[in-house]
């Protein structure tokens, strides 16, 4: 059934494919019908104060995916960070208030369950390790989002956000969803491999226009899920937190944002500087500043960087913290 869907939703979106005779089935049967049981919509209300207002807005709205018996649903962290109330809508229509349960910086994720208990359907979580280059998958969020879509895997390789975020292997898609947050990635056996996080503009590769969704890999959430459920938070490889937006495009890194009170904010920098180094290393772009910061150790590590503030280079010494400290917890945690 799931192979049918992919076919049918490929023929429509132009994808080229060899399509093997498939059994026929009554039209009026919806092949992904079964699968939208386990996608949920999920809305939520940040705190008035929230830090993370000025990117995102309060009121966030996007697509949940149940992924176990125990009716926890996964979706992108940004739609329940700072969270207030968070409500999640079934594919009946049926709205009920949920808690965040689990909320991971590192990878995006958010774990949420229902206050009530409620029944649940979970979706079958496959392998995104196991994606073969150019497979064929489909995009699925909430019914009253979007439609189902086919799409493609272009390309996999790592990506840097400019909020101290780094995935080593993210999934690349073309063509793009329109209602990417939270949707569910699924293989050709309908199997969960990938979260929806982003619209890129070169899915294919850097500096080529292929407008495209970025999808946080399943695999990421399988060493960290028990932590998330039973703590709330990841409890290994806690990066240490500078508190900086920052731009490479210039072929340097220029700090657009400090955090007010954050790490680097009391260290004394500002927007508008350059970081050029960290630990006597050069850094010229994002990929360098976080791997770099990251290899010296974990969150509350000091990180010496070599700062550019209009034309005078000098050192800086910044006491790293866990962000999860420095946000306020959504609701639930």
């Amino acid at each position: 059934m799931c192979r049918a869907a992919l076919l049918m939703f490929t023929a429509l979106m132009g994808l080229q494919v060899i399509a093997l005779p498939l059994r026929a089935q009554p039209a009026a049967v919806d092949p992904l019908m079964a699968l939208r049981d386990s996608v949920v919509a999920v809305q939520s209300r940040a705190v008035e104060d929230a830090r993370s207002n000025a990117t995102l807005g309060r009121n966030r709205f996007g697509s949940g995916v149940v992924i176990d018996t125990d009716g926890h649903i996964l979706t992108i962290g940004y739609l329940v960070i700072e969270s207030e109330q968070v409500d999640v809508t079934l594919p009946t229509g049926a709205t009920y208030p949920a808690k965040v349960v689990g909320f991971d910086h590192a990878t995006g994720f958010a774990l949420l369950k229902p206050i009530l208990p409620i029944k649940l359907k979970p979706i079958s979580v496959g392998s995104s390790s196991a994606l073969a280059d150019q497979e064929l998958m489909i995009v699925l969020p909430f019914e009253g989002l979007g439609p189902g879509a086919a799409t493609q895997l272009v390309s996999r390789r790592p990506f840097a956000g400019s909020w101290e975020y780094l995935l080593e292997s993210p999934i690349y898609t073309f063509p793009p969803s329109a209602a990417w947050a939270g949707a569910a990635l699924l293989n050709e056996k309908g199997e969960l491999v990938g979260i929806g996080s982003l619209f890129v503009r070169d899915a294919v590769a850097p500096g080529v226009y292929s407008p495209g969704n970025l999808f946080v890999p399943i695999d990421l959430l399988k060493p960290i899920q028990a932590d998330l459920i039973a703590q709330g938070r990841r409890t290994t490889r806690v990066n240490p937190w500078l508190g900086v937006t920052t731009d490479d495009s210039s072929g340097y890194v220029a700090v657009l944002r400090v955090s007010q009170d954050g790490p680097a904010y009391r260290a004394g920098m500002r927007t508008g500087d350059f970081i050029t180094a960290v630990a006597g290393s050069e850094v010229r772009t994002l990929l360098d500043l976080y791997r770099k910061a990251w290899s010296l150790g974990g969150a509350g590590t000091q990180i010496p960087v070599e700062v550019e503030r209009e034309g005078r280079r000098f050192p800086m010494l910044i006491e790293s913290i866990d962000r999860t400290e420095f946000f306020k917890k959504p609701a639930g945690l």
